[in-house]
């Protein structure tokens, strides 16, 4: 009797992991609940994560900082192209658009 119960133990420990498996596929994800807390947007999670290298961001990457849009991130990318890498993130000033405040609102963001 106890080798009969032992095997029946082992064998359900044995195809639950497959069960749970597939319930998982089957089964609808469940809905996160709904808060009324603001989703964090792609620019907020790039500031978390790493700064932005001036000298190598493309448009898109650019865009993610204050006050930079479409133009004014063309604006720098096509600035490098003619004059060549920054020398400091100060620099990015001598770009046409961008100004003292769109440096100092992103600073702590950039990097060379």
């Amino acid at each position: 009797m106890n080798k009969l119960l032992v095997c029946l133990l082992l064998g359900a420990a044995c195809h639950l992991p497959l069960y749970a498996a597939d319930a998982a596929k089957t089964e609808p994800a469940a809905k996160a609940p709904a808060t009324n807390a603001p989703t964090p947007n792609a620019s907020v999670q790039k500031h978390q994560t790493s700064k932005i290298s001036i000298n190598s961001a493309t448009e898109a990457e650019l865009q993610l900082l204050k006050g930079i849009g479409e133009a004014k991130a063309k604006a720098i990318v096509e600035y490098r192209k003619q004059y060549g890498r920054f020398a400091s993130v100060e620099d990015l000033t001598k770009v046409p658009g961008v100004g003292q405040k769109v440096l100092d609102d992103n600073r702590d963001l950039l990097s060379l």
